[in-house]
């Protein structure tokens, strides 16, 4: 529905209320297309006020970040749904792309045997490398936010960090903790508690258990709003799952051995499925796979949307 130009409000004029509620529908109109838009330009969005309604236009389509194995080396991509773009360090043997909020990217490199988590903006890499550890991979980003985990005295611990500080994100009582991706303040990640691989959720104070039943093991990979989505293994078989914070929802590439979902950003996911032994990348809408596969590389996963 578009609405029509609404006369302009002089100074001191009494407000009636037709003129309030037509306001407010407009107000509704244009975050309701704003929530429905940003499935298709992602965080590239610009509103453009026009008297007939308002116009959304969109500066880029979704992009997924992930890795592509090429000649034996691992090489991070972002792919816009028609191109992709390699990611990579220069100097490292290895480099993956994890996870995209805006024009930044996170992810890690092996350079000189060693993992270093990485944050690029589209020219420049800047190291993320927690002191003291062994290794530092950084997994998720929001905003000026990162998650990730570093080896130290040999134990995975989660981290964040706010670009000058690294907070410790740990289970008590865990033989170690990752942390995978970050919204607001929510964080995702796993717990290795009684030897089983255990899903959580940190708010900042509190770890919330999440599991599926009957699995061998749950891991929780990404987060957006309430939503989570990652993998859990039952009967051998690592099935996809989306978790609304009361319902666990199964996602699975039909044909495949085993699905992992790793990424969310409203209504689409992306992740790995194996199919005839190799590892491809999918992006699901709610209803439909589609194949995300870099050209001549042996495998393809993907990490991140957004």
């Amino acid at each position: 529905m578009i609405y029509p130009r609404l006369n302009r409000v002089r100074n001191g004029q009494r407000l009636s209320v037709e003129l309030v509620n037509g306001l407010i529908k407009r107000t509704e109109y244009a975050a309701d297309l704003l929530r429905q838009y940003k499935c298709v330009a992602g965080a590239n969005i610009s509103v453009a006020q026009r008297y007939d309604g308002t116009t959304i236009s969109g500066g880029g389509r979704l992009r997924i970040v992930g890795q592509a194995t090429v000649a034996g080396v691992n090489r991070g991509f972002v792919y816009n749904g028609s191109t992709f773009t390699d990611i990579f360090v220069p100097g490292s043997a290895q480099t993956v792309a994890h996870d995209i909020d805006g024009s930044n990217i996170v992810g890690y490199a092996l350079i000189g045997g060693v993992f270093r988590g990485f944050l690029y903006n589209g020219s420049t890499f800047t190291d993320i490398f927690v002191p003291g550890s062994a290794g530092t991979v950084a997994y998720g980003i929001d905003g000026s936010n990162i998650v990730g985990s570093a080896s130290i005295s040999g134990v995975q611990r989660g981290f964040l960090y706010n670009g000058s500080t690294f907070t410790d994100i740990f289970v008590p009582g865990s033989a170690q903790t990752v942390a995978y991706d970050i919204d607001g303040s929510n964080i995702v990640g796993f717990a290795s508690i009684g030897g089983v691989q255990r899903g959580l959720l940190y708010n900042g104070s509190t770890f919330t258990d999440i599991f599926v039943l009957g699995s061998a093991q749950t891991i929780a990979y990404g987060i957006d709003g309430s939503n989570i989505v990652g993998f859990a293994s039952i009967g051998g078989v690592r099935r996809g799952f989306l978790y609304n914070g009361s319902t666990f929802t199964d996602i699975f590439v039909p044909g495949s051995a085993q699905t992992v979902a790793h990424g969310i950003d409203g209504s689409n996911i992306v992740g790995s499925a194996l199919i005839g032994g190799v590892q491809r990348g999918f992006l699901y809408n709610g209803s439909t796979f589609t194949d995300i596969f870099v050209p001549g590389s042996a495998q393809t996963v993907a990490y991140r949307i957004g």
